[in-house]
């Protein structure tokens, strides 16, 4: 045994060599591993510009039904966004997310009835963090099995705590819910018996919770949730826990769900049942779909596109869900990644499709769709139109708004039918050689 060892005690340790400071070659070979360095000063100037555009709005369209739709939008683009955190940023499929938001409303319903000193400006957090226990609560038992069996287990908690709400009548006011007047809590000197004011709040906390949940993202908890939505194994073998991570994002959604059901229970000052149900859920699944569960802004495109079309389809005709529910269908079965990914994937195809083939190989790729997804629309809403005039109006005719002199559809026409059918059969034929088209 050599005894001489620069290990052994008393003896020198070599000096260690310097090492060599990378070089900008390097440093260049390096980039394309790392994701691009954030633009801060776009990002402050476009969240300051949306919070503008927020306050600004109400004294844009001053009307009570303008406003009233504005202040559904925000609601709806805070649930969606919660929502998201857990499909989005998990993978997980929630069907009994309105238990976070009927817990926060109802709990800012009964705080501002029971505290008169509770400070409006304030009873968001007071619903998110009721909701964010309930949340903690259900996590301990929901996120450790697959996501299927998330899915089952929420919508069987979710039903739970509606079921309990029917029958606990003195907390959830039964069908007649629980009433509430933000303008007698302490509103230190903002009058909440106005619209505009109760919208202003509304609107400035769904900001604050936006760009919450868009900062989390940049966290390395935000980064441990996508990592463990795209390979929970993987996560489990490098040492992190995937049931940990699950339980901390449905926790964060529930919480911001929570300050979404209590800017709900501000806006309508009353909370129903419906806060609680099925159709609660499936409103945030809705909004997450169509504008694209992958991106953080595709669910604020889908609540605003949802709620702009439930508040103006509603006053137009009866058949509004059945249109929601087939414009769901078509954009779930064309765009796997919804609104936002099917236009980010038309921004970088077209340009290149335009440079390679040409204007005239664009316009046949386009003319199909764009001509035959008319068509199919107008045939379409004609025939429902026509059958619910046949139905509930006694065969009235129906206007149709949009073409020259507000042509009437007699249902008892068979021209009407003729052209109806046609519009439809035509729009479908048109979408269905589209392909060929483009192999051309």
């Amino acid at each position: 045994m050599d005894f001489n060892m620069p290990t052994m005690r008393g003896a020198r340790r070599p000096t260690a060599l310097p090492r060599e400071a990378p070089t900008a070659g390097r440093k260049r070979a390096w980039d394309a591993y790392l994701p691009p360095s954030p633009n801060r000063a776009r990002r402050g100037f476009s969240w300051g510009a949306a919070l503008v555009a927020a306050v600004a709005l109400p004294f844009l369209f001053p009307g009570t039904f303008a406003v009233s739709v504005l202040t559904q939008i925000c609601i709806a683009i805070t649930f969606a966004l919660a929502y998201n955190m857990l499909l989005g940023g998990t993978g997980l499929l929630s069907f009994g997310h309105a238990l976070y938001f009927g817990v926060g409303a109802y709990t800012t319903a009964h705080c501002l009835n029971a505290f008169e000193s509770t400070p409006v400006v304030l009873v968001p957090l007071v619903g998110g963090v009721a909701a964010l226990l309930a949340g903690a609560c259900v996590a301990l038992f929901t996120v450790r099995s697959g996501k299927v069996i998330f899915a089952m287990i929420s919508l069987a908690v979710g039903q739970l705590a509606f079921s309990a709400a029917t029958i606990m009548t003195g907390f959830s006011g039964g069908d007649e819910g629980v009433r509430l007047d933000p303008s007698h809590a302490a509103g230190w000197g903002i009058d909440f018996g106005s619209p505009v004011n109760v919208y202003l709040l509304i609107a400035g906390w769904t900001w604050g919770s936006a760009l919450a949940m868009y900062a989390l993202t940049f966290t390395p908890l935000g980064r441990l949730m996508n990592a463990t939505r795209d390979n929970p194994e993987r996560m489990d073998f490098v040492g992190f826990n995937p049931v940990m991570i699950r339980g901390l994002a449905l926790t964060l959604s529930a919480g911001f769900a929570g300050i979404a059901g209590s800017l709900y229970a501000l806006g309508f000052q009353v909370v129903t049942l419906d806060t609680l149900s099925l159709q609660q859920s499936t409103a945030g699944m809705l909004h997450a779909y169509v504008g694209g569960f992958t991106s953080f802004f595709g669910p604020v495109t889908g609540a605003l596109l949802i709620t702009l079309a439930t508040a103006h389809l509603s006053t137009l005709t009866d058949a509004w869900p059945l249109y929601l529910g087939v414009f769901f269908v078509m954009v779930t079965m064309s765009w796997r990644y919804g609104l936002t990914g099917g236009v980010a994937d038309l921004v970088r195809i077209a340009p290149k499709a335009w440079r390679e083939n040409g204007v005239a190989y664009v316009v046949r790729c386009t003319f199909p769709v764009l001509f035959g997804a008319l068509a199919a629309c107008a045939g379409f809403v004609l025939s429902i139109e026509m059958i619910q005039s046949l139905g509930a109006n006694m065969g009235a005719p129906v206007r149709i708004a949009f073409l020259p002199g507000a042509y009437a559809a007699d249902p008892h026409s068979a021209v009407a039918w003729i052209v109806a059918v046609a519009l439809l059969a035509g729009g479908m034929a048109l979408l269905l050689v589209q392909p060929r088209f483009v192999r051309r």
